[in-house]
């Protein structure tokens, strides 16, 4: 079972998003969006950005391949939002936040269908 180092990926994302392999980031978008709530207590300005198109984009093929429905409808209900709904956005930036615990047990299911388990 090949093991996927998570502050490793993290870095490397950050460095370039697109050098990741597909399960590599299936790992940076679920945690990339996490660690940005824990920082900015929301994150409207992820989406509203336009500057993390490639990494929702992502995050939204992730959480359908991990079979985790609530997450992948406050996701999509987020990004039918604008910035002139940003007031709607906060209670669906906390709601998807507190749904992290159950967002990774899909997605490491999901991994280790796959072969791979994750290292923090």
């Amino acid at each position: 079972m090949q093991t996927l180092n998570v502050p490793q990926i993290y870095d490397r994302g950050l460095a370039d998003f697109s050098a990741l392999t597909p399960l590599e980031r299936d790992v940076f978008v679920v945690h990339d969006l996490n660690l940005y709530y824990e920082m900015e207590g929301g994150f409207e300005d992820y989406l509203l950005s336009g500057g993390h198109t490639a990494e929702i984009e992502w995050l939204t093929g992730t959480l359908q391949r991990a079979q985790d429905q609530a997450s992948a409808t406050i996701l999509i209900q987020l990004m039918a939002l604008t910035q002139h709904d940003r007031e709607q956005m906060g209670a669906l930036c906390d709601h998807f936040y507190h749904l992290m615990e159950s967002r990774w047990e899909a997605v490491e299911r999901y991994l280790r269908q796959q072969g791979v388990a994750i290292a923090w």
